[in-house]
């Protein structure tokens, strides 16, 4: 995999007026911020403020009405592929396949992304399966899987190639307290030991308190403010 280069300010995401257009509705508009590299960096804000648009589009999956995105320096227009090879996601909407099997569905993003030898996909799935329990479920078609079963393998296929990336919305739905709790443990892991940018959503505040290093808070589609870690003691009073 070729890896995302950063400037020499650290900086690895940089957004530039970032605006988003629904007819005559703007679902985000005018936002400038930058995300450092190796920080887990929270969108923050009220249902409907703009959070999953504004993560679709740093992730690429729509574009900005108005402005830019450039990662590593790099825009999605002209380095899409070697972008889409750094970056894994965890949406509102599922990329699994009901009918395939867990198995089968990761077995097939392994093939999608061509990065491991063919006799390594077993190995590595089974790793990852075993580390979020569904072992007991790998055969199994996806359409049979409670909702908090989908969403751990929605993740296991968002990290099954090893992005430096990682986007995250709402990633603590529908999990228990004991699968929220390796869910925190997992996602730093990945920044601290692994240096993996994490980019996330989430409504539970109290998250953002323990993971995050760096926020910005959504309202009505624009920034409202922007909060470092030393000040994420006064985050419960700006929702």
């Amino acid at each position: 995999m070729i890896q995302i280069m950063v400037e020499s300010d650290n900086n690895l995401i940089n957004c530039n007026n970032i605006s988003k257009q629904y007819g005559f509705f703007f679902a985000l508009k005018n936002n400038s911020f930058t995300i450092k590299k190796s920080t887990i960096f929270g969108i923050a804000g009220a249902n409907g403020a703009g959070k999953t648009t504004l993560i679709k589009i740093l992730s690429g999956l729509i574009k900005p009405t108005f402005g830019n995105v450039e990662i590593g320096g790099m825009n999605y227009k002209e380095n899409s592929r070697i972008i889409y090879q750094n970056i894994g996601i965890t949406i509102d909407e599922s990329f699994l396949y009901e009918e395939l099997t867990v198995y089968e569905n990761l077995k097939f993003y392994c093939n999608l992304h061509l990065i491991f030898e063919k006799g390594d996909i077993m190995r590595e799935i089974n790793k990852l399966v075993e580390r979020f329990e569904l072992t007991d479920w790998i055969n199994e078609p996806v359409r049979t899987l409670s909702h908090g079963m989908k969403q751990k393998v929605e993740l296991i296929r968002s990290i099954i190639h090893r992005p430096s990336i990682l986007f995250l919305d709402e990633p603590f739905s529908g999990l228990d307290y004991a699968a929220t709790d390796r869910l925190i443990k997992f996602i730093r892991e990945m920044n601290q030991k692994k240096n993996v940018t994490v980019i996330l959503t989430t409504h539970k505040t109290d998250l953002f308190q323990q993971l995050c290093n760096d926020l910005i808070i959504l309202k009505k589609g624009r920034i409202e403010k922007r909060i470092t870690d030393e000040e994420f003691d006064e985050i419960e009073s700006l929702f």
